[in-house]
């Protein structure tokens, strides 16, 4: 028993030392984390102030996407409107050629009809042998 009783006697010096050099761990853990959270209330606010200025940045750009969205739908609507005046076009063009083309091929005829009919024989030859 004498052991124990020793080992006992120095658990009873060791353990108030223990407990302050616990202590004084604790105490400069504190402050650590004291320090820590300061500087993170640094960070926390200039954080703040970029996202802020991130915010500004991003309505602005916003804006701008908008009113180019305006501008945009004006060109569209440009593009579909001489889109229209093209096909509208191209449409009258092959009709005015289609109806030309009768009618030339008609007045030709009648033409023709009508030359071969008044002109002699002799008139006619001049005309082949000048062709």
């Amino acid at each position: 028993m004498d052991t124990l009783a020793k080992i006992s006697q120095f658990f009873q010096y060791i353990l108030p030392v223990a407990a302050v050099i616990a202590l004084a761990a604790l105490v400069v853990l504190l402050i650590r984390v004291i320090n820590v959270v300061k500087n993170l209330t640094v960070i926390v606010t200039k954080t703040n102030t970029t996202m802020d200025g991130v915010n500004e940045a991003v309505g602005i750009t916003n804006n701008y996407l908008k009113d180019m969205n305006v501008t945009v739908k004006a060109v569209n609507n440009m593009a579909m409107s001489v889109e229209a005046v093209r096909a509208t076009t191209e449409r009258a063009v092959k009709k005015t050629a289609k109806t030309w083309n009768k009618e030339y091929e008609q007045v030709k005829g009648w033409v023709t009809a009508f030359l071969e009919e008044k002109l002699p024989k002799k008139d006619k030859e001049k005309q082949e042998n000048t062709l």
